[in-house]
């Protein structure tokens, strides 16, 4: 029977770590000792490391500066090549019948042919228009001049004669 009191104080006197034990002043005096090394060890570590990502963030702000210019080059190309095509475009509709440029623009996206019907001479851009159907030269008439686009499914106003 002792023995099994002994047994049973055991593991609770077990349970308690010694280092919940008040430390000793050799174990202070350690800390205290590598306390300031510790701290300056660990500041050059995160200064190294802040200097690594320094360099992968300016590495990559690089990058990026490369690619705007590459992106804003391309831009300025295509808008080029859009400039052209639509002074292309123009010319090829100014120098066409007025018959044949109102069917042509007439089957054309409203906003396209709005546009293409106002950098064109007033002359030709009236000539194409009178050869339209009078709803279809109303549309892009409206639309040349910036108000809302219809529909192109829209009645014509009343009074309005089509062909």
């Amino acid at each position: 029977m002792a023995l099994a009191q002994a047994t049973r104080t055991t593991p609770a006197a077990a349970a308690t770590p010694p280092a919940a034990a008040a430390p000793t002043p050799d174990s202070e005096a350690f800390c205290t000792s590598i306390r300031d090394p510790a701290a300056e060890a660990r500041f050059a570590w995160q200064a190294k490391t802040l200097k690594s990502l320094e360099g992968k963030l300016s590495d990559t702000l690089a990058k990026l500066e490369e690619k705007k210019a590459e992106l804003k080059r391309l831009m300025d190309q295509r808008d080029a090549e859009t400039q052209q095509a639509e002074t292309r475009m123009v010319e090829i509709f100014s120098r066409m019948r007025p018959e044949a440029a109102a069917l042509q623009l007439a089957a054309m996206d409203q906003g396209i042919a709005a546009s293409l019907l106002g950098k064109l001479a007033p002359r030709n851009a009236s000539a194409v228009l009178n050869e339209m159907e009078a709803a279809r030269a109303a549309q892009l008439a409206e639309a040349m001049n910036g108000n809302r686009l219809r529909p192109a499914n829209a009645t014509a106003p009343t009074g309005a004669r089509t062909r």
